[in-house]
């Protein structure tokens, strides 16, 4: 069961999500949850936050940075002015793409930028995220309740009965009226080379670290 569940992808978790009631898919969060086993942002809670984070060699090399505070303050400045102009560029593809609301609320509506210091100094920016509701990741896939995708799940749930993915669905994500639209990934991939020229200016030694940042293709 555990071998399972671990090797479910960023997909096939929205699969089960939109594939189950309500009450069985909990049941398989609070299986995931007591085998210790990470259960993607975008199906665990209500909003989706990808993020970026500025690596530093070390709190000691932060700590000579942040002394020369013309230089941080315009780091700060230039990266909060990125982050706004790609959320707003975000927003204008979202709404563009999806103009129907769900739930009295458009999807562009729901995305926001995130900006976080440094927990030790609260000086220097930490990391750069983005918030929207969760349909924005099953509209990046094609999924919804009806539409699976190609591998089926099975589980057990607490009284050893087996559930296994609805066959009348799979291979039907990112088909029909639900393909697939590539709505963030590429609006991030087109100005992260600007970001990596505001961090390499700000100190040589500073990397960006984008393993949680994009949605998987």
């Amino acid at each position: 069961m555990r071998a399972e569940l671990d090797q479910l992808t960023q997909g096939q978790w929205i699969q089960l999500k939109n594939e189950n009631s309500s009450t069985e898919f909990k049941r398989l969060l609070r299986i995931a949850k007591a085998g210790g086993i990470e259960v993607p942002a975008c199906v665990g809670i209500h909003n989706y936050s990808p993020k970026l984070v500025f690596l530093t060699l070390s709190e000691t090399a932060r700590y000579d940075r942040v002394k020369d505070t013309d230089a941080t303050n315009k780091f700060n400045a230039e990266t909060a002015n990125w982050s706004t102009f790609v959320t707003a560029e975000l927003r204008s593809e979202a709404r563009m793409r999806f103009p129907d609301s769900k739930d009295g609320k458009s999807l562009a509506d729901t995305i926001h930028g995130n900006i976080r210091y440094d927990k030790k100094y609260k000086i220097e920016v930490q990391s750069l995220g983005f918030s929207f509701a969760r349909h924005g990741v099953y509209l990046h896939y094609g999924a919804s309740r009806g539409y699976g995708g190609y591998v089926g799940s099975k589980w057990k749930d607490k009284n050893g009965s087996l559930h296994v993915t609805n066959p009348n669905s799979l291979g039907k994500m990112n088909s029909g009226a639900r393909k697939a639209v590539h709505w963030f990934n590429p609006v991030l991939k087109k100005h992260l080379p600007t970001l990596a020229d505001i961090a390499a200016e700000y100190c040589l030694d500073m990397t960006i670290n984008i393993n949680a940042l994009f949605l998987e293709e």
